[in-house]
């Protein structure tokens, strides 16, 4: 739980550049995550903690990003890599990850479609892993300017070096992320 105090406090101290803060709950779980601009590129960093299973995941992260215009739709989204440390059944694992997000805004209207995708095979698996991937869905609405309430569902899962492939999540949520 200091962990996630401690991600909303680093992202409330930078404030004064452009990012985003995006929270996530379900029965048993709470995501927190930060996104703001280095340069060209955007750095992420999150956490994820599970409480029924007692597993957790943090992240960083540097994704190139844009957006574009594509039949009068709005398109969102960014590439790039993430280092994930963590623990699930009882075991702590490291991920190097490749991957990306998008979002896509239908007709350019405050509704969207998003999702995310991030892989480590065993190369750059580190620890008690032997491979990991966090993967989501979700529709969200902008009920304000930059403010986004939205549902989803995630899958994310690491296999272990004792032949075990526990899910450190996997399920619905519901959350809201602000642009600043």
């Amino acid at each position: 739980m200091r962990w996630i105090v401690f991600a909303v406090l680093a992202a409330s101290s930078f404030s004064a550049t452009a990012g985003s803060v995006d929270v996530n709950l379900s029965n048993d779980t709470i995501e927190a995550k930060y996104q703001g601009s280095v340069g060209a590129a955007d750095w992420t960093f999150g956490g994820l903690y599970n409480r029924d299973e007692k597993n957790y995941a943090l992240n960083i992260g540097v994704l190139a990003t844009g957006d574009t215009g594509a039949g009068g739709s709005r398109i969102e989204g960014g590439v790039g890599g993430k280092l994930y440390t963590g623990r699930a059944a009882d075991s702590d694992f490291a991920a190097l990850t490749l991957g990306g997000q998008v979002r896509w805004f239908p007709g350019n209207t405050s509704f969207a479609i998003g999702g995310y995708a991030w892989y480590a095979p065993k190369v750059v698996s580190f620890l008690d892993a032997t491979s990991f991937y966090d993967v989501g869905l979700r529709g969200e609405v902008e009920v304000i300017r930059n403010s986004f309430v939205y549902v989803g569902y995630r899958w994310t899962r690491t296999s272990l070096d004792n032949n075990t492939d526990p899910y450190i999540d996997k399920g619905g949520f519901a959350g809201v992320m602000v642009k600043f």
